[in-house]
């Protein structure tokens, strides 16, 4: 069974698996950013592009890469583990490439909540795996776990114009580091952030996200899956309007379940 550490997922409400997904895969994605951003990790003068309004978010979505880690055995167990149900759909989440800070880039997002966190019929598990090492000061995942179950510290209404966001000064805030092919998994009543990559490197990541079936969503999942268009939430950002120009990728029989083409037993 693969290791997710559940007492402190509750506790908390993050986890760290690590070494889940192969280094060939992660390898393999980030080669697919590079050649979607026209980018190299060792070439400093390509990692800035043309499109600040991105923030640092790459419009890939249906790539076969990205694909060889959402039909992870290893990934969907631990999803498994965290709902206590095997029949699950996948997000077709992006990836991230976040290049050191620098004078005129975004500043990253405050910790914050995606929801309304008092609202009980909102619950995500949400997921992030590192594509490369990515230290402490390297634009990776933040949060505050002393908010997680603190209740009464919670806004009772959205403070701010991007939206719920707690007081938490920089003491407060935990940086999370993460090796190459380890997934974050955090509660989305769990406030958190993406922090300021102060290092010389670029940080390389993909989101993932498993979470039980609904048929809305499922009929999303195919549609975007057989077309190559993102999401419907996401296609008035910029370059995300245009279907992706390769083929569906190829599912495993997981993959088949996951993306909601089968249903599950």
């Amino acid at each position: 069974m693969v290791a997710v550490d559940l007492k402190h997922f509750d506790s908390h409400g993050y986890a760290v698996a690590r070494q889940i997904v192969p280094e060939a895969l992660c390898a393999r994605l980030v080669s697919a950013i590079e050649s979607r951003l026209d980018t190299r990790r060792d070439d400093p003068s390509t990692w800035y592009g043309s499109n600040p309004a991105l923030l640092d978010l790459v419009p890939l979505w249906g790539h076969q890469a990205q694909w060889d880690i959402r039909q992870s055995p290893a990934l969907h167990e631990i999803w498994a583990q965290l709902w206590q149900t095997d029949a699950l759909l996948v997000s077709l989440d992006r990836c991230r490439f976040t290049p050191p800070w620098r004078p005129g880039r975004p500043e990253p997002l405050p910790i914050h909540w995606d929801h309304n966190p008092h609202d009980a019929t909102l619950r995500w598990i949400q997921g992030v795996v590192a594509l490369t090492d990515t230290g402490i000061g390297q634009g990776g995942f933040r949060c505050a776990p002393w908010l997680y179950q603190d209740k009464a510290a919670w806004p009772v209404d959205p403070s701010t114009s991007y939206g719920w966001q707690p007081k938490a000064d920089d003491e407060d805030i935990l940086e999370v580091p993460a090796g190459t092919g380890d997934l974050i998994v955090w509660d989305s009543r769990l406030p958190h952030a993406n922090s300021k990559n102060i290092s010389q490197v670029p940080r390389f990541a993909f989101y993932v996200q498993m979470f039980p079936v609904d048929e809305g969503e499922r009929q999303i999942l195919v549609e975007c899956w057989r077309t190559g268009r993102c999401h419907p939430a996401w296609r008035d950002w910029p370059e995300h309007d245009i279907p992706e120009p390769w083929p569906s990728a190829t599912l495993t029989a997981l993959g088949r379940h996951l993306v909601g083409l089968d249903p599950w037993p």
